[in-house]
């Protein structure tokens, strides 16, 4: 039996016990174990029990709205022609039980080493012979990815909190004490070690007092490099895992980044502002994440903001957002850009690969970013795009990204800085939302 790539330690548990459970139980448990997992998909399922000589009606359970009636079939050892006649009396008992309240009919077996060859022959029959009525087969295979979507309490209902990993897991009595504390001073790592490997003990050491939750996610489009597109869909699926998994527990993430800023800035789109994210920068001459002492850290705002018009810009038109905190981004590095566009510019004072320096600097770009993207908002509401060039840190670039709202700005292009080409920006990705 092969292990599944991409499992954390908790869910590779559970796969396991499923495994383990779907192997050795009894029809009966089996039954049981299914419920289980479809009644907290659907809080609607109804369980059905055979109640005298009446039986169940041919029915496991059911969606009562909609007309779907569950069969579960989980013998010892699957026989071909004692399955044929069980598919045969339950689903004509079935029909002839629900009448047309039956929309719906759903298979769910127990598969340890695969169906009989015939069966699903059979089930093509079965089709032609109710033309009107859906039918659907479940394996265990399948419920287990149901089971694997579940949320981690959930999943823990069915399966149990895997030895050792008890504190990652709600309960009434867990409201207070040691677990409470535990929970409360965690963050969810995710490390972006795209272009260089990251430290894990300098990653826990920035961290202190505070506590990582878990194992850290490592967002790292493999084989590289990939295409901007391809890496871009890879971390997009690598935060929704994260999203999902921390969701009920831990939904604050620390990010620590060596990625190309395109998709750094993309990292923060995926996160958004609407979960807590602390953004970490890797200080070269001291090589460590921890941010320097209250003494050595400037947290006054030397930000300004240039290039919002004064009047609002009717005639759709395209927005060019030069960024220079590491570097000068001068307008002319922009001439990839064709036609007539705004020209918006955030900077610091004194632009170095030194600026960044205290976590109060990020919170002060955040509100610059704001600012610049309401401006736009209000002052170019026929903008077409926003075109970003960028000169500054990967823990800015993740804000900016958090910044971008999909449902209320423009598509955002990004550009990757390079100086051994010609024209020192190119494009790379598109920021936008599903339907833009």
């Amino acid at each position: 039996m092969s292990v599944p790539a991409g499992y954390d330690p908790v869910l590779l548990n559970h796969w396991l016990w499923y495994k383990h459970q779907c192997h050795e139980c009894s029809p009966a448990d089996f039954q049981r174990l299914f419920e289980n997992v479809v009644k907290r998909v659907n809080p609607k399922f109804m369980s059905i029990r055979p109640y005298g000589n009446i039986g169940d009606r041919k029915c496991d359970g059911l969606y009562f709205e909609s007309g779907t009636v569950f069969q579960v079939y989980a013998p010892d050892d699957f026989k071909q022609d004692e399955l044929i006649s069980k598919i045969n009396e339950d689903l004509d008992g079935a029909v002839t039980h629900w009448g047309t309240s039956l929309k719906e009919w759903v298979f769910v077996y127990n598969v340890r080493r695969g169906l009989p060859p015939d069966i699903p022959g059979i089930l093509g029959k079965k089709r032609k012979q109710y033309p009107k009525l859906t039918m659907d087969h479940w394996s265990s295979d399948r419920l287990w990815e149901m089971v694997r979507g579940l949320s981690l309490q959930q999943r823990a209902e069915i399966l149990g909190a895997p030895t050792g990993y008890e504190h990652l897991f709600f309960a009434n009595p867990m409201k207070s004490g040691e677990v409470a504390r535990r929970l409360g001073n965690s963050w969810f790592v995710l490390v972006q070690d795209v272009m260089s490997p990251i430290n894990l003990a300098a990653v826990a050491d920035a961290l202190a007092p505070a506590a990582p939750f878990g194992a850290p996610l490592h967002i790292r489009p493999t084989p590289g490099p990939l295409p901007w597109h391809d890496a871009a869909a890879f971390q997009e699926q690598a935060i929704a895992e994260a999203l999902a998994k921390a969701r009920d527990l831990v939904p604050r993430y620390a990010v620590f980044s060596f990625g190309p800023i395109p998709l750094a800035v993309h990292l923060g789109f995926l996160l958004s502002d609407r979960v807590e994210v602390r953004c970490y920068q890797f200080h070269r001459s001291q090589a460590t994440w921890c941010w320097p002492g209250d003494s050595g850290a400037p947290t006054s705002n030397d930000l300004t903001v240039t290039g919002i018009p004064k009047r609002i810009v009717r005639q759709p038109t395209d927005v060019a957002l030069r960024v220079s905190l590491s570097a000068r981004v001068r307008p002319e590095q922009g001439a990839s850009l064709h036609g007539e566009f705004i020209d918006t510019h955030i900077q610091c004072k004194d632009p170095s690969v030194f600026w960044l320096r205290s976590p109060a600097q990020c919170g002060h770009f955040a509100d610059a970013v704001h600012r610049v993207l309401k401006g736009i908002r209000d002052m170019i509401p026929q903008c077409r795009r926003i075109h970003l060039f960028y000169a500054g840190p990967t823990p800015c670039a993740v804000i900016l990204g958090q910044q971008i709202n999909p449902r209320m700005n423009p598509p955002v292009d990004l550009y990757e800085f390079s100086s051994q080409i010609d024209t020192p920006y190119r494009y790379a990705l598109t920021l936008k939302g599903a339907d833009k």
